[in-house]
């Protein structure tokens, strides 16, 4: 079983979002792909009034994974998420930095509804906190934990491969698995191999929508992801989803 594909809309234009998510669904209605509506869009979205997740829905027709970016904080289910995954969404986002009441209060919510929440590790913290604080999560129930490289940490020269060898390493005895994030590019996939096995998807944002030709770029990440050559973790309970 490989990583899925990760796709972050980050878009401060609706209409450029939809259009993209269109220029992609055309070549690639793969139902491995996960899209994700990112935070700066959910923001404009409920600005200019579009149901982004309704839109995002409408178009998503062969079973793909959406996830809404919302990196919730306080009572992140109860004050967003149900919402977001009422109007289809099938993941969404909590800071893991978070007070543990609301960690808690997020996966509750998420097994409540059948679905998924991910713990975003973004934060000001260090690297060494960031392992600990995943353990954490772990140990609180949490499924998935994304090691997040921000633009503004990636304009600064920071990317996320170092932090997801720490996170994988102190996780590998556990069913958490990891998502890896911020300034990928296919050339630097070949880093995740050690860890695959425990890497539930690989998020990318501006090297395929910002990119001279996305469907292109999509198509080099797959074939970097299928290089990869994972099989899952025997006690995930995701392992027996069907691809």
């Amino acid at each position: 079983m490989k990583p899925y594909l990760w796709i972050a809309y980050d878009y401060t234009s609706t209409s450029q979002c939809l259009a993209m998510l269109d220029t992609i669904l055309e070549k690639h209605p793969d139902n491995d792909i996960i899209h994700e509506i990112g935070r700066p869009t959910l923001l404009q979205a409920a600005l200019e009034g579009v149901s982004i997740v309704s839109e995002f829905r409408k178009r998503l027709n062969n079973n793909q994974m959406l996830v809404a970016d919302f990196k919730g904080y306080d009572v992140p289910y109860i004050a967003e998420g149900q919402f977001y995954y009422a109007a289809g969404t099938d993941l969404v986002t909590v800071m893991a930095a978070a007070p543990n009441e609301a960690i808690t209060e997020a996966i509750n919510g998420a097994n409540t509804e059948q679905k998924r929440v991910a713990f975003d590790l973004m934060a000001c913290l260090d690297d060494d906190w960031k392992v600990k604080r995943a353990q954490e999560l772990a140990d609180m129930g949490a499924s998935l934990v994304s090691c997040h490289t921000g633009w503004s940490e990636q304009a600064a020269g920071k990317n996320p491969n170092a932090l997801i060898g720490k996170v994988c390493q102190q996780l590998k005895y556990t069913s958490t698995q990891v998502i890896a994030m911020g300034g990928l590019k296919p050339s630097n996939l070949k880093d995740l191999k050690p860890y695959v096995e425990q890497i539930f998807a690989v998020a990318v944002g501006s090297a395929i929508t910002r990119s001279n030709d996305p469907n292109v770029a999509i198509a080099q990440f797959q074939l970097e992801i299928n290089q990869l050559n994972s099989r899952p973790l025997s006690n995930a309970p995701w392992a027996a989803i069907e691809r």
